[in-house]
C-alpha cells in the first residue's frame, strides 16, 4: 500500500497540524503508509508523539525535497 491519505495520516497522528509544503506532505503520507504496512495502526498511533517531533525536525532542516 505505501501511500496513504491525508485525511489517514491525520487520523493516525492524531492531528491536523503538521508543517510542511504539499510534496513535504505526501512523503509523510508516503513514509507513515510504509511504518503502517509494517508495523500496523496501532503501532504508529503509539508512536505518534514521536513521530510528529521527527517530523517537525525534518521540514525544520530542510531535508526533503
Amino acid at each position: 500500500m505505501a501511500d496513504i491519505s491525508l485525511e489517514t495520516l491525520f487520523d493516525l497522528l492524531g492531528t491536523t497540524d503538521l508543517p510542511g509544503s504539499e510534496p513535504e506532505r505526501e512523503a509523510l503520507c508516503r513514509r507513515i503508509g510504509e511504518l503502517l504496512d509494517l508495523n500496523g495502526a496501532d503501532w504508529v498511533r503509539g508512536k505518534r508523539e514521536m513521530l510528529i517531533e521527527q517530523w517537525r525536525c525534518i521540514v525544520a532542516m530542510r531535508t526533503i525535497r
